[in-house]
């Protein structure tokens, strides 16, 4: 199975959830991409069977730069008419939309459109999307934020315990997704 772990990140929380999951997965021996999103960079996403997308929350959605690279990737797919009416879900094409957020209004309802929009982006070119992640992580510029918000003191995460929460779920993808095939 051949993965990519496409990211954006602005204050290295995004990236350590990005870098547990390639860690893991080469662990797993998978052959696998981890990549920060560039304008410059040129992804054919369906050479992979398991694409992670992920960025930091800001205002209920990804960052405007993995936005509007996944735009330009979908105009150019609908160009090419990969894209089609009812997006047909491809065989074997599986997806994880994962993000950081501090949530310091409503929690975790504040990502939840954020890893929707991955989510579509993904349905769009027929994957199966089969869970969404959502890691708490600790404003870079906005201290007070990390202790006075919904979710309490979230000073230093991502932490350990959450990397452990990601490799274990990165594990479990992995282990479904080997059932499936061998039942197949």
């Amino acid at each position: 199975m051949k993965s990519l772990i496409l990211y954006d990140s602005l204050g290295r929380n995004t990236e350590k959830v990005a870098w547990q999951i390639n860690d893991t997965l080469k662990g797993l021996n998978n052959n696998v991409d981890c990549i920060k999103v560039q304008p410059e960079i040129d992804i054919n996403f369906f050479e992979y069977d398991l694409v992670f997308l992920g960025s930091p929350v800001i205002d209920w959605l990804p960052t405007k730069q993995i936005m509007g690279y996944l735009k330009k990737k979908l105009q150019f797919y609908s160009e090419q008419r990969e894209i089609i009416p009812s997006s047909p879900l491809r065989v074997n094409k599986y997806g994880i939309c994962f993000c950081t957020y501090a949530g310091p209004h409503i929690g975790k309802n504040e990502a939840i459109p954020m890893t929707m929009w991955l989510q579509s982006f993904l349905e769009h070119l027929g994957y199966t999307v089969i869970d969404q992640w959502h890691i708490v992580g600790q404003f870079h510029k906005k201290t007070d934020m990390n202790t006075q918000g919904r979710l309490g003191n979230i000073l230093g995460r991502p932490n350990e315990k959450d990397l452990v929460f990601v490799e274990n779920r990165t594990k479990g993808v992995m282990s479904a997704l080997t059932n499936l095939a061998s039942n197949n």
